[in-house]
Formats: structure tokens, sequence, C-alpha cells
């Protein structure tokens, strides 16, 4: 895969995130200080969706079901239990629509 639309800029609330599926693909969208990240959208511990369960703490965002935390910008485990990090993907902003690379 490559790079692919996965809505608009407006979507996204700033300070939170939003689910997408491009290609079928669960994906959690963040918008912080104008700039737009994206994470796998499955919780690497527990197998939930995020956005399901989640509260945002700047650049971390935590699965409230165990506590755990991601870096939203490179998928890293921030707090256990988790060990495992999340996909992160490059999101970009071209004309008001938001690209993920999916590769």
């Amino acid at each position: 895969m490559a790079k692919v639309k996965v809505g608009e800029y407006r979507e996204v609330p700033e300070g939170d995130m939003k689910k997408f599926t491009p290609k079928g693909i669960p994906i959690a969208v963040y918008k912080l200080s104008g700039q737009v990240y994206a994470t796998s959208n499955i919780c690497t511990y527990d197998g939930c969706f995020l956005d399901e369960n989640h509260r945002m703490h700047g650049y971390m965002v935590e699965c409230t079901l165990h506590n755990e935390q991601w870096d939203i910008r490179t998928g890293e485990v921030v707090n256990q239990p988790a060990t495992e990090k999340l996909k992160a993907y490059k999101a970009e902003v071209v004309d008001d629509d938001i690209y993920v690379d999916m590769i």
C-alpha cells in the first residue's frame, strides 16, 4: 500500500483522535498543536479499539482498560503493562485532507 486519503483535517478534534479504516485497517489519527499523527487503533495489550477506551495526555495515548500508554509520534510504549509498540504511520495534511502512508 501507499499514501491513502483517510479523511478531512476538520474531522479530527484538536487534542484528541478519530478512528478511520482505510483499506479495512483500523487506525487512529490524532491532532495535537495542529499536527497530525497516526497509529494502529488496536491496543497491543488487550486488543480493544483505542478510540473506544482512551484518554490523551499530550503526545501520549492511554488505553483506559489497563492504563498502558504509547507515544503517538513513534508508537513506543511509555507505560506498561503493554510491551509491544503501536504501529506508527506517517500522516500529513494536503489541501485540508489527511493522508496516511500505509506502508
